[in-house]
Parts: C-alpha cells; sequence; structure tokens
C-alpha cells in the first residue's frame, strides 16, 4: 500500500512529465497490485511489485532530471562546486 501511495503521490506531483501512454502503463500496474494485494499469493503480490517498479523506472529519472534542472536553473557551470 505505501508503494502506491507513494507512486500516486509522485503521479500528482510530477505527472506532466510522463506522456498518456507512460501514465496508462503505470496506472494499469497500480492496478494489477491493488487486485493481487487483496489474495493471500506472496508470489503474486512479489511479481506485481517488480512489475510497478519496473514501469515507474523511466518516470523516476525523469523526476531526478527535472529535480536536477531546477537545481541548476540559473547556475553557471564554472562556479558550480561538483
Amino acid at each position: 500500500e505505501r508503494l502506491i501511495e507513494a507512486i500516486v503521490a509522485a503521479l500528482t506531483q510530477d505527472g506532466n512529465l510522463l506522456n498518456e501512454v507512460e501514465r496508462a502503463a503505470i496506472e494499469a500496474q497500480i492496478q494489477s497490485l491493488k487486485v493481487v494485494c487483496n489474495s493471500q499469493d506472496s508470489s503474486a503480490i512479489h511479481k506485481a511489485v517488480d512489475a510497478l517498479n519496473l514501469a515507474t523506472e523511466a518516470f523516476a529519472a525523469k523526476r531526478m532530471d527535472a529535480s536536477v534542472r531546477k537545481a541548476l536553473a540559473g547556475q553557471e557551470l564554472d562556479k558550480l562546486k561538483l
């Protein structure tokens, strides 16, 4: 449940970084996980969590890129301490 809540919060905050297909893929995996969470099949739950994690990898990368861009906005490269 926490994973789903975290992803839904991320989608609310940064869903604009995704196109319709990417968002639909993530939402489909969220629904799949919700369905199997009602079962007692730990293997199916584990597979659904893995599938959701895989579906959100590109989204996580886009969020990180956006955060870095925002943090570096207006900064001069030669003045950054790297």
